[in-house]
Order: structure tokens, then sequence, then C-alpha cells
């Protein structure tokens, strides 16, 4: 009779009942899907790099009612613009499917886009969003905006660092464009010792710095020691190695650290 009644629970409350992929909880219609557009630099090949690209990452939400989970799939792919960037020759042509099972978090989707040394107009590609499951599509086409930064749809992105740098207490060294950015720029830096002597600096072997569109500079931070008794002033070189965009013009700069200013 016990295990009647536990047969008979286990049926009305649906325990170890897995739903099946796609379905929609009970009173929660399906979760909306959105893919949002992407712009970057292309990016320009350093020496001696292998396979260059830039990853354009694109983010694909999801959204479902209070209180419900969103469960489905979508498909995705890449498609060329018209006109604009053409796959292989400008990008690598992505395809594939996403989906999630109760959580929330969005998704994403990287696209590999070719660098050049090239200059040519700013070149549009597209992800669309196809075929879904459980979810229906809010927005389901993102536009990837290739910026050229080879001087064609205006100057080149050139990086460079300040001249002559005086430190004390803190040490920020400028790092700048020729103009405003219109999309990211990553830079890495890193410190080379000047002399022999104990260096009153942090070395710092790979950091960034990252220009956001519209500035038209940042600063490559390096951490500065406590001054030590009698201690005179030292130098270093700050060294740009190498940036998301464009190229690198003046990448040394020789950094004077005053004790105690």
């Amino acid at each position: 009779m016990r295990s009647a009644v536990l047969v008979v629970g286990v049926l009305l409350l649906g325990l170890g009942t897995a739903a099946p992929a796609g379905a929609v909880a009970a009173g929660c219609g399906p979760a909306s899907v959105s893919v949002a557009d992407r712009t970057l630099y292309e990016g320009t090949p350093a020496a001696g790099e292998p396979s260059p690209a830039t990853t354009f990452t694109f983010t694909v939400s999801v959204t479902a009612a209070a209180g419900c989970a969103p469960t489905g799939s979508v498909s995705y792919q890449t498609e060329d613009g018209s006109p604009g960037a053409t796959g292989q020759a400008d990008y690598v042509p992505a395809a594939g499917q996403l989906s999630w099972n109760g959580d929330s978090s969005p998704r994403t989707v990287a696209v590999q886009v070719v660098k050049d040394a090239a200059g040519e107009p700013n070149e549009p590609f597209l992800l669309r969003l196809s075929d879904p499951v459980g979810l229906v599509l809010a927005d389901d086409l993102a536009a990837g905006g290739i910026l050229d930064d080879d001087g064609v749809g205006g100057p080149p992105v050139v990086v460079s660092t300040d001249g002559g740098k005086i430190c004390w207490k803190v040490c920020s060294v400028g790092v700048g464009l020729g103009g405003p950015a219109k999309a990211p720029v990553t830079v890495h830096y890193r410190t080379l010792p000047v002399g022999s002597g104990e260096p009153a600096y942090v070395p710092v072997k790979d950091a960034t710095v990252t220009i956001p569109p519209g500035a038209s500079g940042g600063g490559a931070v390096v951490e500065l020691l406590p001054a030590k008794p009698g201690q005179g002033e030292s130098r270093f070189v700050l060294e740009l190695v190498s940036t998301s965009a464009g190229k690198l013009g003046a990448a040394r700069t020789e950094v004077t650290i005053k004790p105690g200013g």
C-alpha cells in the first residue's frame, strides 16, 4: 500500500521527470533572444604575427518573464555585407547553435576578422539568428562593423608614447593617438631597465591600456616603490609592444623617477 502511495505521489508531482528540450514551463511564454552589433578596428598585422586576426565577439542575450526560465535554442550564421566584407577574404565565416536550459546568462559568438595593412573603406558583415526552438527572435540581425585603421576613412591610427617623462609618487605615461578613437584601442606595454641599479618601480612584463571610443589617449601605469633614505634619481624605459589597431609610432620613452618629489 505504501509503495502505491509513493508511485501516485511521483506521478502527481512529476518528480524525476525531465522537461523535453525546448519545452516551456506552464504559465511561461517563450523567452526572447536578441543579438547586439559589434564595431571594432580591423587591425594591422605586426611583423611576424601568425594568422593575424581581430576577434569580434557578439553578445546574444535572452529575456524571460519574471519567474520564468529560458529553455530552447537558436542557430546563427555570418553573412557578407552588401556592399561590405566578404567571407574568407575579410572574415572567417561562422555558423552554429546556441542553447539555454534554465539559465539566463548571455551567450557569445566569436568571428575572426582578417587583419591587413591595406587602406580600404569601412566594411560591414552580418550575424543572423534563425530557427528558434522554444524561443522567439526579438532582434535577429547584428552588424559587424569593420573600421579601417590604415587611412582611407580618415588619418591612419598611429599609437605613440609621450616624450621624456618625470614621475614621483605615481607614474602614468601617456599613450596617444592622432585623433579620437572610433572604437576601443588596446595597447600592450612593458618596462625596460636603464643601468644596473636596484629599480625604484615594479617591473612590468606585459600590461595593457585601453583607449575608449571618443578619447585620444590613455595612461600606461607603472607602480613606484617607496623611496629609500638617500636614494637618488633612477630611470627606466617604457616600451609599447603591440596595438589592436593601426601601427606603433614612437614606441619608447625614457622615464625619470624623482624620489619624494
